[in-house]
């Protein structure tokens, strides 16, 4: 093989990759495989990819390229055959608040062009700008309730539940307990309100005034004017209680801060704009009859097609008439049309054509996410590339990947070159080539165990070559129970669930299947919200994992509970419920792994007691890199500078000053086993584990990290770019820690699985088997065979995606669900049992 017909990599050493050198040849399909932490993403990404993005880089302005002095080239001696790249990361953080199916696929745009250009406008109003279509434009938001889509108004009666009670005693309930609303009752007995007769002898103007005055008066309050005892004179602002209430539902953070707030507040679809938080004046335009917010809840299957023919009509009306329309616009118009078609025709080979323009993002599950993503890779129709894809199987069924990988096929058959990074067996069997680094996670990996055609790979004997051949376990690793106590939700109606019934065991391991879309994380997160109804209290952790997001009604702009036909019985058993979906933990660079259990706080005060630490007069804070005494000045500590190239994506590099390692020189002296503060946030936790954890006392910290599949993972390495499954272990770590034994408590995780190894996902089953085993109960959605196998109860859902899914085709113990021989998971089990559909 030339080398021109082959990527050359010589000498990769970024992160833990041991300095091999590895040939992958182009216009193929290569999957790079191995147990979490082997060095996977090192190789595709920080290595192959990024040497692609700086060679791109390095071909703008001088200018440019003078504020990329920062960036430093990865890790290898070289690399030869190397087009331009393209990477497709797992989507590592929750979409915005307002990203809906429309964003991500780019159809909005489209819509608010065409509504602007061809709508039918009333009589005399002009023409809109395309932006005054968007919710998210100065000009295009409903100026009634800002762009919410709902108004939150205070109730009244359940502000001041009791009005016998006094304002000292707690009339005003809506107002915060603690010193926020000592403060708003001593403001208001500095203005000469008395607070110790009953509300209802207040006079009617001064209750109204203090429940919704928007007036934010500063008082002094003075210890000798009030008779609560106040240490010293103090200034305070007053606010009413709807301000408060209101204030704090933009501000609060807080699962459990928003639902109390929310009990005090009525929650009204906006009269203006009916939910849909567009202007009025956009909203009286048409097209074939229908506004863009009607246009928005077709599904994008039908939405390309009903304008298309909308708007030819009116074309052909218009030419007949008037002839207000030119050959120019004809053109624009079908030009505008054909790139609809086409958006909506790629969406919906993937699968997710069902899914409305309307819908947020927030509801949608990793596998929707996932396909709507990549929807615009594949209708770039560029070739001659290299696509780099990170676990392209995440959050999709079997039977889902199955049909995604048509379409990757046809990606290499266009002449590219396609890196998959991946877990999925049954995927990289179908690749022409395969990579295998390991032999274990971290510092055990780096090294390259294989590469060459599947079919040579087939012949080896290693883990991942026993994985190649299907050879997986034939029995479970829980076997069967009997369980006396059940959950029974009934009612259930978010997005596609049709007031679903749905069972599962207390005190037992219970997987939602079925295909992408099919409603699973819809009945995760309606379990949840009536959990909570029942009276579980969610987790809250040092540094509070989010819980999961309430189901969202297309077209609202917020969030809603489970509707009042929704009820449960058996929640009432649990003390806790512990929600998470695939949000992101860390909010900035500076949220790293080892911060979140606290172990890097007792690293920080070991390093303090060093005889060199403490002849500097060092203390803890001078091993942080979110303090100034110790960290690099040039990067704040973050270990990399970050470079805004207005027109082109910002590129970061490592810190010219520091190297990347964060800190200063005189810090960087300071050693324990002869590392650094740096070098340890570079050790993996199961490097970690070795020196410190009997060292200062953390066993327990470590073992459970290493329990959820994270100990290839980094000390320092920042939670943001954990992936979906990564964070939810990482979460679920810390519930582990802090959980109380006499608790009951009912987990519920949205695909947990996700980026492990088969290998490490059958270690995760064990750890949810002792979970169990100890009285708690766990509800999971997750695609991974592996756990659907090993769990008590299986409840496939389906049978189809979107409006086809919503149902229960299939339940049980997952032998008996692979017997059975009905729905999509069905059919994927028998393998794994040896049984035959019946």
């Amino acid at each position: 093989m030339q080398m021109t017909e082959q990527i050359g990599v010589v000498g990769a050493r970024e992160h833990n990759l041991s300095g091999f050198s590895v040939s992958l040849p182009h216009r193929q399909l290569i999957g790079i495989c191995g147990v979490s932490g082997s060095g996977k993403s090192s190789l595709a990404f920080d290595t192959i990819y990024a040497e692609a993005q700086r060679r791109y880089l390095e071909s703008v302005s001088p200018f440019t390229r003078h504020l990329l002095g920062a960036v430093s080239a990865p890790q290898v001696d070289r690399i030869t055959g190397l087009p331009a790249a393209i990477a497709v990361k797992q989507l590592v953080s929750t979409p915005p608040e307002n990203s809906s199916v429309g964003t991500l696929s780019q159809v909005s745009d489209l819509l608010r062009v065409l509504f602007s250009r061809f709508g039918d406008y009333p009589d005399g109003q002009g023409r809109l700008l395309a932006s005054a279509f968007s919710p998210n434009t100065v000009e295009g938001a409903c100026p009634r309730c800002a762009a919410k889509g709902s108004i939150h108004e205070i109730d009244l009666a359940a502000a001041v539940p009791d009005e016998n009670l006094t304002i000292r005693e707690g009339a005003i309930d809506a107002w915060p307990g603690g010193w926020l609303g000592r403060n708003f009752r001593h403001l208001v007995e500095a203005m000469g309100t008395d607070v110790d007769i009953p509300w209802n002898q207040l006079p009617a103007a001064t209750r109204t005034w203090l429940l919704t005055t928007e007036e934010t008066p500063s008082l002094t309050v003075n210890p000798a004017d009030i008779r609560d005892h106040v240490a010293r004179e103090y200034t305070g602002k007053f606010r009413s209680a709807r301000r408060y209430l209101l204030d704090t539902m933009v501000t609060t953070g807080s699962e459990t801060v928003r639902a109390r707030t929310e009990e005090y507040l009525s929650n009204d679809v906006c009269p203006d704009c009916g939910g849909s938080r567009i202007n009025p004046a956009a909203l009286s335009v048409t097209i074939g009859g229908a506004n863009i917010a009607e246009v928005a809840t077709r599904s994008l299957n039908d939405l390309a097609v009903s304008i298309h023919a909308a708007i030819a009509a009116d074309l052909d009306r218009e030419h007949n008439t008037a002839k207000r329309f030119s050959a120019a616009t004809d053109d624009a118009a079908q030009v505008l049309l054909d790139e609809l078609d086409k958006r909506t025709a790629v969406i919906e080979r993937l699968g997710v054509g069902y899914l409305p323009p309307n819908r947020s993002a927030a509801t949608l599950s990793p596998g929707e996410l996932q396909r709507l993503r990549l929807a615009a890779h594949l209708h770039s129709g560029l070739h001659g590339m290299v696509y780099v894809f990170d676990e392209l199987s995440t959050g999709l069924h079997p039977k889902d990947t199955d049909h995604l990988f048509t379409h990757i096929e046809a990606l290499r058959d266009a002449g590219n070159t396609v890196i998959l990074v991946e877990h999925d067996m049954e995927l990289v069997r179908r690749c022409d080539w395969v990579v295998e680094l390991g032999p274990g996670g971290g510092a055990r990996g780096g090294q390259l165990m294989f590469s060459g055609p599947v079919a040579q790979a087939l012949d080896g004997e290693s883990s991942t070559a026993v994985r190649l051949r299907n050879e997986a376990p034939s029995e479970p690793w829980r076997a069967p129970e009997e369980f006396g106590d059940w959950v029974q939700c009934t009612g259930l109606s978010a997005n596609n669930l049709g007031d679903l019934t749905l069972s599962f065991p207390i005190g037992g391991l219970t997987t939602l299947t079925g295909v992408s879309g099919a409603g699973k994380s819809s009945v995760l997160r309606s379990v949840a919200s009536l959990a909570r109804a029942a009276g579980a209290s969610p987790f809250d952790g040092d540094e509070e994992p989010q819980t999961m997001t309430q189901a969202v009604v297309p077209g609202s702009g917020g969030g809603r509970r489970e509707p009042a036909g929704a009820q449960a019985t058996g929640l009432e058993a649990f003390d806790r419920v512990v929600s998470f979906d695939q949000s992101t933990i860390g909010r900035s660079p500076r949220s790293v792994i080892g911060t979140y259990l606290g172990i890097f706080d007792k690293i920080r005060s070991l390093f303090a007691k060093t005889p060199l630490a403490r002849s500097r007069g060092f203390t803890a804070s001078q091993f942080s890199f979110n303090t100034a005494r110790g960290r690099c000045p040039r990067c704040e500590g973050l270990g990399i500078i970050t470079i805004d190239l207005v027109h082109l994506p910002a590129s970061s590099g490592t810190c010219p000053a520091c190297e990347g390692r964060r800190f200063t020189e005189e810090t960087l002296e300071v050693t324990v086993e002869e590392l650094s503060i740096a070098d340890v946030l570079d050790l993996s936790i199961d490097a970690a584990a070795t020196v410190f954890a009997e060292r200062l006392g953390l066993v327990a910290h470590f073992e459970v990290l290493q329990r959820v599949g994270l100990g290839g993972l980094l000390l320092g390495q920042s939670s943001a770019t954990l992936s979906g499954g990564e964070a939810q272990r990482l979460r679920l770590a810390a519930v582990m820690r802090a959980r109380k034994r006499r608790e009951r408590t009912l987990f519920i995780l949205d695909e947990p699985a996700n980026g492990l190894h088969p290998s490490d996902a059958r270690v995760l089953g064990q750890l949810f088997r002792q979970i169990v085993d100890e009285g708690d109960t766990i509800l999971i959605a997750d695609h991974n065979m592996e756990l659907a196998a090993g769990s008590d109860w299986l409840i496939d859902m389906g049978p189809g995606p979107g409006p086809d899914g919503g149902q229960i085709v299939a339940e049980g113990p997952p032998r008996e669900v692979a017997t059975a021989g009905v729905g999509a998971t069905a059919e994927v089990l028998s393998d794994r049992f040896g049984t035959t559909g019946g």
